[in-house]
């Protein structure tokens, strides 16, 4: 559970810092803007890795018991979640909905998994990622993030679209390898 609490407090701690404007300023003077990004996302992939290694070696505390249609909804809001990621990448008609479609993928992945999962690791990490997300839109909007209104094409849609799909069909397949569960039968 260490490894996993360690990876939490240095993932969300790089990502926290930006909000010192003062500190991030100081980082950029020093290091540059490669320099900056570059030790920003070696401090997150290190702390993604000790969430990973965590994870998986957390002893199982069984906290609450999901109930029996959590995977289900689980599923589904994944879906939401890789079309929500994808858009932050591709972008679609949901950025005039929201300026923050990567946040609410998160929000919609942690949110899954904590209907799904009722252990002590499940909830530290996937309630970690639903509070930092919320927090991080709330702080975001009230710093005036507006939603985008660039012309988006139909076919931008359809593109998101597809890419969601074959990500969230290659989860399906693949959970198995980098979780240890399956979710085929």
């Amino acid at each position: 559970m260490e490894l996993l609490i360690a990876g939490l407090i240095i993932f969300f701690g790089i990502h926290l810092m930006p909000a010192s404007s003062s500190l991030r300023s100081s980082l950029l003077s020093k290091l540059g803007e490669k320099g900056y990004k570059a030790v920003f996302a070696l401090i997150s992939l290190a702390g993604m890795v000790l969430i990973v290694l965590g994870k998986g070696a957390a002893d199982f505390i069984e906290i609450y018991e999901p109930p029996a249609w959590g995977m289900h909804v689980t599923g589904l809001l994944m879906l939401f979640a890789l079309l929500a990621m994808v858009s932050f990448i591709i972008k679609s008609r949901l950025r005039k909905i929201t300026p923050h479609p990567m946040l609410w993928g998160v929000s919609f992945w942690a949110t899954g998994h904590l209907v799904a999962n009722g252990d002590l690791a499940s909830l530290l990490l996937f309630g970690s990622f639903l509070l930092y997300s919320q927090l991080t839109i709330i702080t975001a909007n009230r710093r005036g993030a507006r939603v985008s209104d660039e012309k988006i094409s139909l076919m931008q849609d359809g593109v998101a679209l597809v890419v969601a799909a074959l990500a969230y069909f290659g989860l399906m397949m693949f959970h198995a390898s980098f979780t240890g569960i399956s979710l085929i039968s």
